[in-house]
């Protein structure tokens, strides 16, 4: 329910202000805005995650950002409170998400994750579908209100539904436990299982590194589709279907092949393939001047259809294999220390927009992440990126923490 408002709300905001202002930066500050939270709280909030009630979290976050997405309708003309916003949104973000990974073991047993990541990222990509589908419609009535306010009651409905979650178990999830160990004490633990365990350095090290290359791309997408190619509402809302489309299908087609594959392997076929795409970018855009659209729509299409081969095999091996009394803490520590990755990509994605062009920042972008997927697997933590039971019978039957 959230998503489906989210993606129509996040639709309704970069059309805004692609008409608010010409200028392409506009899109990295939006993308800024909201993760700037995560960046400058996400390490702190895991401690609070992994001692307190995480579906009321998670309840209280909705009901948050109800508000918040209320206040928005008197902010439409105005990009910097829109801005302010959306920077208050992802607050209310900022403790949802690590709490929804930390609950997410207690729901699943650990070895149908990646089936369970798999129908998350799915649902997700359902949602991308019906969301601009919707907002598509709802755009050309330019009833702006109206589509805030649905948003906003998507979150309210969102929390009453959370009121009801069960354990696996069929218990009432959500237990308040306050650790003997103080919050200080607790958050430099999970600093302390990070710098010691060289699964999560490796994961981090290639999440920062490979995100900071995708945060280029995506503070230029949006200035490429409605800025360069000049996308309507029904063109824009129509593309972001189809890449939901293709974005489900590849998020069922991720678990059969994590089977079959090696997830070190598969992230780095993986970050090759979306390199290629990059790439792709001035081609696409040459053969658009001989058949419009259609160029631009296969090349958004195949970028969705690979990107859940990343975030799949990276979020069940991180809910595999750290134990649930510490999810909450190294989630957010990552998550942290991700968005500051992400942010650094938009700013200098955003940056070079305004120099050289969305175009050739996205092509530079691609090459990077082709680079990644040759040089990666030469560091010694390539060898680390595996499921549980790879693992295990690497260590034989060692306990990874």
């Amino acid at each position: 329910m959230s998503l489906l408002g989210d993606g129509i709300t996040r639709l309704l905001v970069l059309y805004l202000a692609s008409k608010l202002t010409s200028n392409p930066m506009i899109f990295s500050f939006i993308l800024i805005a909201g993760y700037l939270p995560g960046m400058l709280g996400g390490a702190f909030v895991g401690p609070i995650v992994d001692r307190y009630d995480k579906k009321k979290i998670m309840v209280f976050s909705d009901l948050y950002r109800f508000v918040i997405v209320l206040l928005m309708i008197s902010a439409q003309s105005s990009l910097s409170w829109l801005l302010v916003l959306i920077f208050l949104q992802g607050v209310g973000n900022l403790f949802f998400e690590p709490a929804k990974t930390a609950l997410i073991p207690s729901l699943i047993k650990k070895e149908f994750i990646p089936e369970a990541v798999a129908f998350s990222q799915s649902t997700f990509m359902v949602m991308a579908i019906i969301a601009p589908s919707i907002g598509g419609i709802l755009l050309l009535s330019k009833q702006y209100s109206l589509i805030f306010l649905l948003d906003a009651a998507t979150f309210m409905i969102s929390g009453l539904i959370l009121l009801f979650l069960r354990s696996k178990s069929g218990e009432a999830v959500g237990e308040e436990i306050i650790p003997k160990n103080t919050y200080r004490e607790s958050l430099r633990e999970g600093v302390y299982i990070i710098r010691n365990n060289s699964f999560l350095i490796g994961l981090l090290s290639l999440m920062t590194i490979g995100i900071f290359v995708m945060g280029l791309i995506n503070a230029n997408i949006y200035a490429i589709t409605l800025n360069i190619y000049k996308l309507n509402e029904v063109q824009f809302g129509t593309l972001e279907s189809l890449e939901g489309i293709f974005g489900v299908a590849g998020s069922f087609a991720v678990p059969f092949i994590m089977k079959k594959c090696r997830n070190n392997t598969l992230l780095m076929l993986t970050f090759g393939l979306l390199g290629v795409m990059g790439l792709l970018t001035i081609p696409i855009y040459e053969v658009h001047g001989i058949i419009p659209f259609v160029p631009l729509y296969i090349w958004m299409c195949m970028t969705s259809f690979f990107s859940p081969f990343l975030n799949i095999p990276i979020n069940s091996m991180l809910m595999q294999r750290v134990p649930e009394k510490v999810l909450g803490r190294i989630s957010g520590i990552m998550g942290a220390l991700i968005n500051f990755s992400i942010l650094a990509g938009l700013i200098l994605g955003g940056w070079s927009a305004a120099a050289i062009g969305p175009i050739w920042t996205v092509t530079i972008a691609g090459f990077l992440l082709f680079v990644i997927s040759i040089l990666f697997p030469f560091t010694k933590f390539y060898g680390e990126l595996i499921a549980p039971t790879a693992q295990a019978e690497r260590t034989e039957k060692s306990p990874a923490f």
